[in-house]
């Protein structure tokens, strides 16, 4: 994203020491509510500056204003005319207003909700013909000037549109609008143009910061909203270019694609479709994706936060810790690229939209992580709310014990610098609450769907009490992890991230390798497997710790199931050559609980077996396969963060081959004779010798 020329001359000096520690870098994503768990439509974004950048999330209420009133840019200069009124709106915003309002994201009243914006740049040729407008629209008023003036997506377009077109743009833009007809994407290409289009439902979208559009239709007016000469433009910077026949705006005004656009692009299409049909070093990257696999809000999250599990590649910013060195900028290193889940992002929002949640209520959710999702937790947001918890609202440029940005960014800081004492427990944690919150979550969009909605009031309560039990957990985890450190004898560890050579797949068909320790990570719809970065094996224990099921042995080790007084209950089923355990976890008001944080599983092994495989179990048939150690005591371990059915297989043991009438095993089909033995070992002889004389001859 891009916070303007005097601001960016700071940021210089910081590029030129650390370069992978400042990058423009947003990601947006979209995902079609066909292509969704639970129908709701996904969009968002992660916004990523720098670190130490303190974001404010807050309510605006509705105003009217004075005649000839106006909304001033103060970073450029940009003069918008002020409407009589002004709806009240959310935002999540910068602090410092006089380098840009950047509220960023939010709902409005009506409805409507916005994520401005994911910067781009056009290629040189195309500035040339229609520059950027230095006092034009800029991400740093957009959302204030969009937002609180419009009753629908459509009429958000359409504003920026209006406005682009009089005053043109001061920069490169992808914005995305939304409301209870659906979503609409919108490029902002150069000085005076740009194309926008309804976002189909069957499709999904990951878009860092270079323009995706392809070829459009211009014709179809209902769907598309363009200015008038995108492709003359075009032409005219002799940049135009044709894919299958048909102009294709992406590449008519893209610059060649940057190293960092490219990393977080593959790793995002692949990260959400695994099977997806697009290859690293591919020229270019449809902004439509296709997908046989139902997409979750804990993928996305989990998408979010990624880290190249799974692939050859490692985070950029580990380089330097794992004593490879300094990146160098325009310097492209086959290992180490920029991740989407970076030291630069400052939050991170998932808007989840739903038909049946009024548009009083802003047609659904917006799931909020202040702080980069990697160390700190989403929690979801009603658009209706008329207030915030105070930790949001806390607004200094320095760390302040009461900000929850700041002590997000505190978390963030000792977990990445102590990897080896954290390891993946702090992740662990939130992503086990997020799973708690998804299902409640659901179980709340049910509840006001039915009752036709719910009160700003009411919404307003709820999500204050939970912010506030969720920030007094970050701040006990912030003291503890201090004091970890500082009773913590060994130093830092070398990388601030483990090896990313585990693997990780989001199919709920798919095993992992038996070389990688897994884990699973679902929604209330759907379990998604992926691999922990822990490497170590489990551990059974019989500690204050572990819960167990005296009945049948099995063991649960995870504290935070003893703090939560979980029950446990196990069911066990012996066949023949298996056992299955449907293990159910309830908390004190009877409910059942499926998601939480990694926990050791230990289960007895059958007299006499050897195990050959352990699997989750999902509507009967085999769905997750999980490594596991064998224990002295007779019993196995693994790790898991849901509970279900887990069956564990074991070997059948065959009868041994009689002899034959001769004393000869049976045939196998494959004869090697005496002869052939001889003819092998002579080969070998012959090979040497020459390899020898071949030697000395070079000599």
């Amino acid at each position: 994203m891009k916070k303007l020329i005097f601001r960016l001359t700071i940021m210089l000096s910081a590029l030129i020491l650390f370069p992978f520690q400042a990058v423009e870098a947003c990601t947006g994503f979209i995902v079609g509510k066909n292509l969704t768990a639970d129908g709701s439509t996904l969009y968002g974004r992660t916004e990523d500056l720098e670190p130490n950048h303190n974001k404010v999330f807050k309510v605006h209420p509705a105003k009217d204003n004075q005649a000839g009133e106006k909304l001033i840019d103060e970073a450029n200069g940009f003069e918008w005319q002020l409407p009589a009124h002004s709806y009240k709106y959310t935002s999540v915003s910068d602090v410092t207003p006089k380098e840009g309002i950047f509220d960023e994201v939010g709902f409005n009243e009506h409805g409507v909700s916005i994520s401005a914006t994911v910067s781009a740049k056009a290629n040189k040729a195309i500035q040339k013909v229609d520059p950027y407008v230095e006092k034009g629209l800029a991400e740093s008023i957009m959302t204030t000037v969009v937002l609180p003036h419009v009753k629908t997506a459509r009429e958000g377009v359409e504003l920026i549109a209006e406005i682009v077109k009089k005053q043109g743009a001061a920069e490169g833009n992808i914005v995305t609008i939304a409301d209870k007809t659906g979503v609409w994407y919108m490029e902002i290409l150069s000085g005076h143009q740009y194309v926008a289009i309804k976002y189909p439902d069957d499709k999904y979208s990951i878009f860092p910061n270079t323009f995706f559009l392809g070829s459009v239709d211009f014709n179809d007016k209902e769907n598309v909203i363009a200015s008038e000469n995108v492709e003359k433009v075009a032409r005219d910077a002799n940049s135009y270019k044709e894919i299958d026949g048909k102009f294709h705006i992406s590449q008519s005004y893209n610059p060649p694609m940057a190293e960092a656009d490219r990393s977080r692009a593959w790793a995002g299409i692949k990260a959400l479709n695994p099977d997806a049909p697009v290859n690293y070093d591919d020229k270019y990257f449809d902004l439509l994706q296709s997908s046989n696999k139902k997409i979750s809000v804990a993928d996305v999250m989990r998408m979010q936060r990624n880290r190249f599990e799974g692939t050859q590649f490692k985070p950029l910013d580990q380089m330097e810790l794992d004593g490879k060195g300094i990146p160098q900028r325009g310097k492209v290193d086959p290992v180490y690229k920029y991740p989407l889940g970076n030291p630069n992002v400052m939050e991170a929002h998932i808007f989840q939209l739903k038909d049946n949640i009024p548009a009083s209520m802003g047609g659904g959710t917006m799931w909020l992580s202040v702080g980069s999702p990697r160390f700190a937790p989403y929690l979801p947001y009603y658009g209706n709310i008329n207030n915030t918890y105070a930790a949001y609202q806390v607004d200094t440029t320095k760390y302040d014990k009461d900000s929850w940005y700041w002590v997000a960014s505190h978390i963030y800081d000792m977990a990445a610098k102590h990897q080896k004492l954290f390891g993946n427990s702090i992740q662990e944690k939130w992503k086990a609450l997020e799973a708690r919150l998804i299902e409640e979550q659901a179980k709340l969009d049910e509840q006001y769907a039915a009752a036709g909605g719910a009160s700003s009031e009411e919404v307003t309560a709820s999500s204050m009490a939970r912010a506030e039990e969720v920030f007094k957990e970050m701040k006990a985890l912030e003291a503890e992890m201090e004091e970890k450190i500082k009773n913590e004898q060994t130093p830092p560890s070398s990388s601030s991230e483990p090896s990313s050579s585990t693997s990780e797949s989001s199919s709920t068909t798919s095993s992992t390798s038996s070389t990688s320790q897994s884990q699973s990570s679902s929604s209330t719809n759907e379990t998604s497997t992926s691999s922990s970065s822990d490497t170590e094996k489990p551990k059974p224990s019989e500690t204050s710790d572990t819960l167990v099921d005296t009945a049948t042995g099995v063991r649960l080790q995870n504290v935070d199931l003893v703090k939560a007084n979980l029950k446990l209950a196990v069911k066990k089923t012996i066949e023949e050559n298996a056992d299955s355990y449907d293990i159910t976890l309830t908390n004190p008001k009877g409910e059942t609980v499926s998601q939480v944080s990694s926990t050791v599983v230990t289960v007895p092994v059958k007299q006499g077996a050897t195990v050959d495989s352990v699997y989750a179990m999902k509507d009967g048939k085999q769905a997750e396969k999980f490594d596991f150690v064998l224990n002295k005591d007779q019993t196995i371990s693994f790790k898991t963060t849901h509970f279900s059915t887990y069956k564990v297989n074991y070997k059948v043991v065959k009868e041994a081959p009689k002899q034959n009438r001769r004393g000869f095993l049976p045939s196998t089909g494959e004869k090697v004779t005496f002869l052939g033995l001889v003819g092998i070992v002579i080969l070998g002889v012959v090979i040497f010798i020459l390899a020898k004389r071949s030697k000395k001859n070079n000599d």
